[in-house]
């Protein structure tokens, strides 16, 4: 009796074991060591559809919890996860709802966020990302989408049942042809780039001279020197026009200085008045112009300046005679001026003077004292 009693005992903590065991096995994600729950974090959605309680929640593509309730706030559906304490969101974390698959178990994606922005607290708001796709609207399009295709085929099927054999056959010889054309037509061109490509005909000298490249090299740096000269020549009118337009320079002060214009306009106004007394005869330029008997003496004046002038031109041809002769040596002062003997004579004609000079000065006292001993005895 006692033996059948221990087997019964030993019976049920076996299967007590047993079902332990079975439990654990199904429940061993939330099986937690050391009461380490982790933290919870909060995402408002617009819909969590084919969501539910202890959907898998992943960061970064790795499970790493589930999610603990789902509510509705403020027309928004509240879905609440927990994260294990080891996997950090930051603040700028974003939530997703994704799929597995095209028809797989829903789950949230979480995007970590930015290392070095300030970590999400628990009990913290997770931000929404993009907003779920809702399957029921996708294939509500696609349905949409079947009977746009279904009436765009109709009126085809109903045009290639009316469409004649006969003319398909007919369409389909001239494309053959065409594509014949076609084909004599690259054969026609692969001749000529050959030719192009040995240098034949115009196109082909264009294309493999070198010399007609350096003379187009050439004239395209000549057309951009020229066009440098341009840019500079218009830069350097855009500066004169600049000058000019605030008043610099003297055609910058004729443009813009009001007082130059009226300075001018004076001037204009005595000119003017100066042109209309000499019109009336009046002042001496007046007189001039219109004073016949001033013509007259003026005319007298010419004429005898004209003698006068005359006069002096022969007496300078006499002097250029003289000059001629005198550089010739002719004459008394030719031969002054050209011979060097008579210069030595007068030289030495004054020395004896100069010598003749000096002896009488000596002679002088003596001759002096021998007339009053003279005048005495």
């Amino acid at each position: 009796m006692r033996n059948k009693r221990s087997e019964t005992l030993v019976g049920i903590f076996v299967v007590l074991g047993i079902a332990l065991l079975i439990l654990m096995t199904l429940k061993i994600e939330k099986f937690q060591i050391g009461k380490d729950r982790g933290y919870l974090g909060h995402i408002y959605f617009d819909t969590a559809s084919g969501l539910d309680r202890n959907s898998a929640v992943k960061v970064s593509g790795v499970h790493v919890g589930n999610v603990e309730r789902i509510s509705l706030e403020k027309g928004m559906a509240k879905v609440t996860v927990r994260v294990p304490s080891d996997v950090v969101l930051y603040q700028d974390a974003k939530a997703y709802l994704k799929s597995e698959g095209f028809l797989g178990e829903r789950y949230v994606e979480i995007s970590p966020g930015t290392a070095g922005s300030p970590k999400l607290e628990p009990n913290g708001i997770i931000a929404q990302g993009e907003p779920p796709v809702d399957m029921e609207q996708v294939l509500s399009k696609m349905g949409a989408i079947r009977e746009d295709i279904r009436d765009v085929t109709k009126p085809l099927g109903d045009v290639l049942k009316a469409v004649d054999v006969k003319k398909v056959e007919g369409v389909i010889d001239n494309l053959n042809r065409f594509s014949g054309q076609l084909t004599g037509i690259a054969t026609e061109s692969k001749e000529t780039i050959e030719k192009i490509r040995k240098g034949e005909g115009t196109l082909g000298k264009l294309i493999a001279d070198e010399a007609i490249y350096q003379e187009a090299k050439k004239t395209v740096e000549v057309a951009k020197e020229a066009a440098e000269s341009v840019k500079k020549t218009v830069d350097s009118l855009k500066n004169v026009s600049e000058k000019i337009e605030r008043g610099e320079g003297t055609l910058g002060k004729v443009v813009n200085d009001d007082s130059l214009y009226q300075e001018a306009r004076k001037a204009v106004e005595t000119l003017k008045n100066v042109s209309e007394k000499i019109e009336r005869g009046e002042g001496t330029l007046g007189k001039l112009i219109h004073d016949e008997s001033l013509y007259q003496g003026v005319k007298e004046t010419v004429e005898s300046a004209k003698g006068t002038m005359q006069s002096a031109n022969e007496a300078f041809q006499s002097v250029k005679q003289i000059a001629e002769k005198i550089e010739k040596g002719e004459g008394t002062l030719g031969k002054l001026v050209q011979d060097d003997t008579l210069m030595k004579e007068a030289e030495k004609t004054l020395k004896k003077v100069q010598k003749t000079a000096e002896g009488v000065q000596e002679q002088t006292p003596i001759t002096v004292l021998g007339t009053i001993i003279g005048i005495f005895f």
